[in-house]
């Protein structure tokens, strides 16, 4: 009852301090890449987006398996997605530099968009076909070179029911064709932390677990439906076990 009594006023300060934050670190990110373009400084500043982002919106997270990455390597994290406050949790904790794929709306959106697209992150156009494809994999192409890992929800967007979807095949293709390891993820809580969809956030647990990574050496097309699979069924069945 009390968090409900509280969400109207956590979502108000919430958002207006994640907007300001947003426009101080995406214009000092912007400048920052033009000026140093090989900087190292961008993961610590989204780390501390992330924690900010969590921290004001009253969220508490609790990660499991953690050791299992080398903070050294490159990777493609997969799992599901089931609310906005996903993306500041996995800033905040995966060791390892990151980048998401985004919808192109997201890049219109003033200093956002543009320190979006100064970091790299991957631009998509689901309405482009296979131009899309051509352009996602050359974005793709240069962050890999870069030694950064890939966030890819296999979904495609987040559930509205809290209830995990079918896994496309974009993901593992892309991890197949880079020689990067794959690592499931499971994330739980967060749709009671702000609903999808919903207007407020209510705040509460997050969990994260991280599991095992699943190398992709020696793989071809013809296992990308495999890897799939047993990425969901990994994903899926934690899940089912832990969810509250």
């Amino acid at each position: 009852m009390l968090r409900r009594l509280l969400a109207p006023f956590r979502t108000a300060f919430a958002l207006t301090v994640v907007a300001l934050m947003t426009i101080v670190l995406g214009t000092y990110v912007i400048f920052l890449v033009k000026l140093r373009p090989h900087t190292r400084q961008v993961t610590p500043i989204m780390r501390l987006w992330g924690r900010i982002f969590l921290a004001v919106a009253g969220t508490r997270t609790t990660v499991e398996g953690i050791e299992r990455i080398d903070p050294g390597a490159s990777y493609v994290f997969t799992g599901n997605h089931i609310s906005n406050i996903d993306i500041p949790a996995i800033v905040r904790h995966l060791p390892v530099p990151v980048r998401f794929l985004a919808k192109k709306e997201l890049f219109r959106v003033p200093v956002l968009g543009g320190a979006m697209s100064a970091i790299h992150i991957v631009k998509t156009d689901r309405q482009a076909g296979t131009a899309a494809h051509r352009a996602i994999n050359t974005q793709v192409t240069r962050v890999v070179a870069a030694g950064i890992s890939l966030v890819i929800y296999p979904e495609g967007t987040r559930s509205r029911d809290a209830e995990m979807r079918p896994f496309k095949k974009g993901a593992f293709r892309i991890a197949i064709e880079n020689g990067l390891p794959v690592v499931p993820m499971t994330i739980t809580g967060a749709d009671r932390v702000w609903r999808p969809g919903g207007k407020l956030i209510y705040g509460g647990k997050v969990k994260l677990v991280i599991h095992e990574p699943i190398p992709t050496e020696g793989m071809t097309t013809a296992d990308i439906d495999g890897l799939r699979n047993r990425v969901r069924a990994i994903v899926a069945e934690t899940y089912e076990r832990i969810r509250t």
